[in-house]
């Protein structure tokens, strides 16, 4: 179903694969590099996963913090039940420019993450964060608004 998943290990690898400035802060795994573009300046920690199935983009300046998991398909739950009937869902997954995306953070397809907003860990992301925003829990709801 899927190609072999890819490791990049190194931070020139990682700006070899995405053409930009991208910090690198451990093992890190994309299972379709071809589909996701990272932008400008961010940082990847500790064991994050990308599926890029469907299409991640990924703005400037964002934080992917340790294990988080960015899914942009998989199966739709209403069809969970019956395994004959089971649907596979996809959606692109945006994370705007900005965006800090806190450690164990779980971004579910169809979804977009606002410029400069903050993802709380251990969140699961099933729905659109507005633009500066804070919104943490399972699934994650907002807090608060930020400032400008």
């Amino acid at each position: 179903m899927f190609p072999r998943l890819t490791r990049y290990w190194l931070a020139s690898k990682a700006r070899r694969l995405f053409g930009r400035n991208v910090a690198v802060f451990g093992d890190f795994t994309v299972a379709v590099p071809e589909n996701v573009r990272i932008g400008a300046n961010c940082a990847i920690t500790y064991d994050v996963f990308l599926l890029g199935r469907c299409g991640i983009d990924i703005g400037d300046d964002v934080v992917l913090s340790a294990r988080v998991m960015v899914i942009d398909a998989g199966l739709d739950p209403r069809t969970f039940a019956e395994p004959s009937s089971r649907i596979y869902s996809e959606g692109p997954v945006r994370i705007e420019s900005g965006a800090w995306i806190g450690a164990g953070a779980i971004i579910l397809p169809n979804v977009t993450i606002g410029e400069r907003s903050v993802v709380g860990a251990g969140s699961v992301v099933t729905h659109d964060v507005p633009p500066l925003s804070v919104v943490a829990g399972n699934p994650a709801r907002l807090l608060r608004k930020i400032e400008e």
